[in-house]
């Protein structure tokens, strides 16, 4: 089964985007945290033009770094087709972050105020719901193949429309996992989200999916610091 790095944080933003800390500010962080490895990643849209000079310094910081680094950005998954709100322009980054930022529907990404008003009023089940952005994540894999991808806090977006991760059934957890591993995915555990659950994690790992911890700081006194990421790894089952 894959080992899960304790001494990386794959999963740091920084002022680039909505992060507090400069990337030289972040790598001086995770160097003082005794990590090995950061994630450089921030958040992008179709609209993004930063890009290519977000590249161009995180490149600039390699040589002088004290930490290996790695270029990522962030992405909502728009619907349940797959697509993501990314810019035509990505090269350089090693990884699209997958994430669930908004509920991704047939028809587009809803807010999560929407998603829990339907629950409450009877239009969709949670069944429904779950079934939904278990497809829509799977078809992001399957779809989005010119980079490698990184399922960001999975299921993190359940909190917010009044559900939790023991409403998926088993057989839906264990696709997703198959899909991950069929398409190369990696899966992170995060420490800002506190998800996905032992559960998921074991379900991926059994499946050899690789997996990474992070912390989705957006502060750098934040970066390396785990506690659920910690116990969720001692819990795992060899």
């Amino acid at each position: 089964m894959p080992s899960i790095e304790l001494t990386q944080d794959l999963h740091v933003h920084s002022t680039f985007s909505d992060g507090q800390g400069t990337l030289e500010e972040n790598i001086a962080a995770a160097h003082a945290a005794g990590l090995t490895k950061l994630g450089c990643v921030d958040h992008v849209r179709r609209d993004t033009t930063y890009v290519p000079d977000y590249v161009a310094a995180v490149r600039a910081l390699r040589a002088s770094s004290p930490v290996d680094l790695s270029i990522g950005v962030e992405a909502k998954i728009l619907d349940r087709a797959g697509a993501l709100d990314v810019p035509a322009n990505l090269s350089g980054i090693d990884m699209i972050y997958v994430a669930d930022h908004q509920f991704p529907w047939t028809d587009g990404p809803q807010h999560p105020r929407t998603i829990k008003a339907w629950l409450a009023d009877g239009t969709i089940t949670p069944l429904e719901c779950v079934t939904a952005l278990i497809d829509a994540t799977a078809a992001t894999m399957e779809r989005n193949t010119e980079y490698p991808l990184l399922i960001a806090h999975l299921f993190s977006i359940l909190p917010k429309i009044g559900l939790h991760e023991d409403s998926i059934p088993d057989e839906l957890t264990e696709a997703l996992a198959r899909t991950a591993a069929n398409t190369g995915a990696t899966l992170e555990v995060s420490e800002r989200w506190r998800c996905p659950s032992l559960r998921v994690v074991q379900q991926f790992r059994q499946l050899g999916v690789p997996i990474v911890a992070s912390t989705d700081a957006h502060k750098p006194d934040a970066i390396g610091q785990y506690s659920y990421v910690t116990e969720t790894v001692s819990q795992l089952v060899v």
